[in-house]
């Protein structure tokens, strides 16, 4: 029978014959977070809202092992799922109905599977950020000059946070940069020999100089040396509509940047 392909944690249902994912039901919008509060003097209250909370993905499974395998091939089949199942962190999600996006979710409830002979029936219940991902990153390659901004749309649905790598292109020395994105300020205040490469890592919420940051846009590091020390100020944030960016360094200094994103959505 066939059914939905279900990948986790970078793992596929397919590994698992017997399993058979079908039904998907997902909550619309991420819960409504926000504070009513009583003023005095007033009728009714004031709302005070926040952004949207996590949502919720059900999948209901089964497995159908071969009538001649029964029962060891049933529970063989549900060690299987478990095996596959079994992580106590966050991890990424993807749906064949959507194969082109990617949830950040936690499995919430561990399944009962109700059993009776080669079948076993049970749902999987995620929780995930209010949006999804697009699968591939979406990259931007900008030439500034100090004082110098620019604008872009970057066709948005919803705040961003980007890897932005900044490299020095001035063929000197430069000392530091303050970079501005979106009315959010970062201030780098060590020198940059030419063509040394500073990442800030807005999701990561870190700052690498020497090297580029993970492409796939984790939050991971790779080979590079931490520099916070090095950094004031805000990181910044794509937003939806046109954002205005710009850098300012040392007179007469260019530089390439790099900024590099996922899309969000509400799928």
């Amino acid at each position: 029978m066939s059914g939905y392909e279900v990948t986790w944690a970078g793992v596929s249902s397919t590994t698992i014959p017997q399993l058979v994912c079908g039904k998907i039901t997902r909550k619309m919008l991420g819960s409504h977070r926000g504070t009513f509060v009583d003023v005095p003097g007033r009728f009714g209250s004031w709302y005070f809202t926040e952004e949207r909370g996590r949502r919720q993905i059900t999948i209901e499974c089964f497995i159908e092992a071969a009538n001649s395998s029964f029962p060891a091939g049933r529970r063989d089949a549900v060690t299987a799922v478990a095996d596959w199942l079994d992580t106590n962190r966050e991890s990424t999600l993807i749906l064949g109905d959507d194969p082109l996006v990617f949830y950040n979710a936690v499995l919430v409830d561990i399944p009962d599977v109700d059993e009776w002979r080669e079948v076993g029936i049970f749902d999987l219940t995620f929780s995930t950020e209010p949006y999804s991902y697009g699968l591939s990153p979406t990259v931007e390659v900008f030439n500034l000059a100090t004082g110098v901004g620019d604008t872009f749309d970057f066709d948005l649905l919803a705040p961003t946070y980007p890897v932005i790598e900044v490299k020095n292109t001035s063929g000197s020395s430069v000392a530091g940069f303050t970079f501005t994105l979106g009315g959010r300020s970062i201030e780098y205040g060590d020198t940059m020999v030419d063509d040394e490469v500073v990442t800030i890592n807005s999701i990561g919420v870190a700052v690498l100089a020497g090297a580029s940051d993970d492409t796939n846009l984790t939050g991971a590091y790779e080979v590079g040396d931490l520099a916070m020390t090095q950094v004031t100020g805000q990181f910044p944030i794509l937003r939806p509509d046109i954002n205005s960016f710009g850098i300012v360094s040392t007179a007469a200094s260019t530089f390439e940047v790099t900024i590099r994103y996922r899309k969000r959505f509400r799928k």
